[in-house]
């Protein structure tokens, strides 16, 4: 099992870390062909490394195209090693992850407890003014101009808002988003993502969060757009993700549907929608 931590040649995980000077392990990132795969390196690492999972905050997970990388070393991961080194850690690896023939790797991304409480409490002293700030909408924001994160709980569609020549990606590769970043470019590049946790080392100006709709908000939007009364207690136990106006008009339309070719009753139609929208029997 030490084997894992034997910087070489590798055809299925690599595993990236980034160390303090004392050599603790604040920040670690797996690079597998699969998500089992992913898990298992993952597992095999603490084990070899003696660390304990509890000590680490999943930030991020997922699958990313490979873009026609031809491996996977800390050189390709230039970005992520800039964005350590500020925060004072230095990035290693296990080895080289050659990706002949593979279009898609699955990734973990975690980060020490302590190195997460130090980036949330830099970020709040950062975003917390002396003096309040006037309110801003969220197209005066993206008017500026500027490379933008937008964590899109709310579902509004961005398009419409975008100014000219702004490149909109939702929910693009970090390695993509960073690469786009260090280029020079003449437009600006707005990023839509559901976690904005995934692109936490990049170095966007401008973070723009959109916090997700009540469960009140939510019924009233949706009874708006169905013609009739919706209760929020239909929603108390929605999960925020799933609170955004998109699937308003996701739940609506699922209603219509219901109803026509199901014949069933509006009311009927409804509770159907909201439990099919929820995955459940």
């Amino acid at each position: 099992m030490d084997d894992i931590l034997i910087p070489k040649e590798r055809r299925d995980a690599v595993v990236l870390i980034g160390v303090d000077r004392s050599g603790s392990v604040e920040f670690i990132k797996v690079y597998a062909v699969s998500e089992e795969r992913a898990k298992e390196t993952l597992e095999e690492f603490f084990s070899a490394k003696g660390l304990f999972p509890s000590d680490y905050r999943l930030v991020s997970r997922g699958a990313e195209e490979t873009g026609g990388k031809a491996a996977i070393t800390t050189r390709s991961e230039s970005s992520l090693g800039a964005s350590l080194s500020r925060l004072g850690l230095r990035l290693l690896s296990n080895g080289v992850l050659y990706l002949e023939g593979v279009d898609r790797v699955y990734q973990f991304t975690l980060v020490s407890e302590d190195l997460y409480r130090r980036i949330t409490s830099e970020k709040a002293r950062e975003q917390s003014p002396e003096f309040e700030p006037p309110a801003i909408l969220p197209e005066d924001v993206l008017s500026l101009g500027l490379d933008t994160l937008v964590e899109n709980l709310r579902g509004i569609e961005l398009g419409e808002l975008l100014p000219e020549g702004a490149l909109l990606l939702r929910e693009p590769p970090v390695d993509r988003v960073a690469e786009i970043l260090a280029d020079a470019r003449d437009y600006p590049v707005v990023v839509e993502t559901k976690d904005a946790g995934k692109y936490w080392f990049l170095d966007f100006p401008v973070v723009l969060r959109l916090p997700p709709l009540s469960p009140d908000e939510f019924a009233a939007e949706l009874s708006a757009m169905l013609g009739f009364e919706v209760g929020a207690g239909y929603f108390l136990d929605y999960p925020p993700e799933k609170l955004g106006l998109r699937n308003v008009k996701a739940i609506a339309r699922l209603v219509r549907v219901l109803v026509e070719k199901m014949g069933l009753g509006e009311r009927e139609a409804l509770a159907l929608a909201v439990r099919l929208n929820l995955g459940e029997p």
